[in-house]
């Protein structure tokens, strides 16, 4: 029966070999990471010192190929910080890498960092994605789930685990049930009014913005992309949204060149109201941006949500979240009688299906959607009737 092959990352037997005088070789066998066994060998003025020599350099290897191993006895910090490291160097949006980061800084890191990968269980991942959704929110549990995902599915890749814990883990939960809308076709009139009558909403130029964003029904860090020069056609009476406005520890505030999705990278008529508050507030501009910061900078999503926030903070709107806008411009659409295509087309959504994303053309102009949201609402008392 013949010897067993070395395991990598081993040697085999050490030899030793007078070479001259006062010189003695050591040599073993290595078995490489890559599975070639090659032969490894150092000297020294005696047999024992050949062979210490030879032993620390053997170690030394090892040691070096195993840099960036995982192993079973490894700690999940050490495969979170790799796989962090290949999202980096991955095409993977700025903003989407900001928020692995945030995620296993914020919720996991604490939870399960000093954890050996071998004593991970899937009662473990499930204990700790539900302890997030119970204390920070299904959105923070969401996320923690996908980088747990990618951090285990490293380590089954570096033979650490037989499986990924985290694909056996059981849902979120149902959803709760949605409250109305804060933004709808009975309220938009006592929203706008709001807006219109408040001194801090106008100090903080959000009255055409939430006047717009009942027109289009984009993403916020759409709106505060679009610029005059590459986004409005005024001849043509089309906006094309072309990226998102994202904030990235370590490089600020900078318009990323792509939106959401592919869906996203639009051209849409909106209806002649919209266009007619762009016509003015290029009159006006002083900016490139259509909606810039006080300074004429590119406006900061975050702080225009705060902004918003502060508006509507204790009235019966407290709460109101521009993305409630988006959801507001769909019932519209929707009531007008417009196909899911034509209100995803509009709006920017994901795919309403595989099919539909590849092969229908994306980045059409809206057409009916302009003409559904043609009648401008206006600033008034909500409509509590019906």
């Amino acid at each position: 029966m013949g010897r067993p092959p070395l395991p990598l990352g081993t040697w085999g037997k050490v030899r030793t070999y007078r070479i001259g005088p006062k010189t003695w070789r050591a040599i073993a066998n290595y078995k490489d990471y890559d599975g070639v066994t090659r032969p490894v060998e150092r000297v020294g003025e005696s047999a024992r010192k050949a062979e210490h020599n030879l032993l620390q350099a053997l170690r030394d290897r090892a040691r070096r190929s195993n840099d960036g191993e995982i192993k079973p006895e490894s700690k999940v910090a050490a495969a979170a910080t790799l796989w962090l490291q290949a999202v980096d160097e991955s095409d993977k949006a700025a903003r989407t890498k900001q928020e692995y980061h945030d995620t296993w800084r914020r919720y996991l890191a604490s939870r399960v960092g000093a954890l050996r990968i071998q004593d991970v269980r899937v009662s473990t991942v499930n204990r700790v994605i539900t302890e997030i959704r119970d204390q920070v929110g299904r959105g923070a549990a969401s996320h923690a789930k996908v980088v747990l995902s990618g951090v285990f599915g490293l380590a089954v890749r570096h033979d650490a685990l037989d499986k990924n814990p985290v694909r056996e883990i059981e849902g979120l939960g149902k959803k709760k049930r949605k409250k109305e809308r804060l933004v709808n076709a009975r309220t938009i009139g006592a929203v706008l009014a709001l807006f219109h009558a408040s001194e801090k909403a106008a100090r903080w130029d959000l009255v055409d913005m939430v006047d717009v964003l009942s027109g289009l029904g984009c993403r916020i860090g759409e709106l505060l992309a679009l610029d005059w020069d590459s986004s409005v056609d005024f001849d043509a009476g089309t906006i094309r949204f072309h990226g998102t406005v994202i904030r990235v520890t370590g490089r600020g505030l900078f318009v990323q060149d792509h939106t959401k999705s592919r869906a996203g990278m639009r051209t849409i008529r909106p209806p002649a109201w919209v266009m007619d508050i762009l016509k003015r507030r290029h009159a006006e501009a002083e900016s490139p941006w259509v909606f810039p910061s006080a300074t004429g900078t590119l406006r900061d999503p975050d702080n225009t949500r705060a902004r918003i926030r502060q508006v509507v903070a204790g009235t019966a709107f407290e709460g109101l979240h521009p993305h409630d806008f988006r959801h507001y411009v769909a019932g519209v659409l929707d009531d007008a009688g417009l196909t899911a295509r034509e209100i995803a087309d509009y709006l920017g959504h994901e795919r309403i299906s595989t099919t539909q994303e590849d092969y229908m053309e994306r980045g059409v102009v809206g057409e009916d959607a302009g003409l559904a949201l043609a009648e401008r609402p206006r600033a008034g008392p909500a409509n509590i009737e019906g």
